[in-house]
């Protein structure tokens, strides 16, 4: 099995980037293998991310379900979760039951 983070290498977002790169440094530090998934150069893997990650409700201004945003981690295709439920799992050394391994 392989854990695959979904990424957006060109996002506006520091705040973003910066959790993509706490993830991805944590990921090595520990000698977890992992994939990468640049969801801005692959539309499937946008979808499939999107369709499969944990949406936000919607707002009283928009009634649609807001889509998650990158990193997103998954095992395979099983969802693992995002930045949070990472940031939580590896600051109580839970990352392997986290991401599923």
């Amino acid at each position: 099995m392989v854990v695959k983070v979904y990424v957006s290498e060109v996002s506006g977002s520091n705040e973003i980037r910066e959790r993509q790169s706490i993830v991805l440094l944590a990921l090595k530090s520990k000698k977890i293998d992992y994939e990468v998934i640049d969801i801005t150069v692959d539309d499937k893997a946008k979808q499939f991310m999107q369709n499969n990650a944990i949406k936000f409700g919607g707002t009283s201004f928009n009634s649609h379900p807001v889509y998650p945003l990158p990193p997103q981690i998954f095992n395979e295709e099983e969802y693992c979760g995002d930045f949070g439920a990472f940031e939580v799992a590896n600051e109580n050394n839970l990352l392997p039951d986290f991401l599923k391994l």
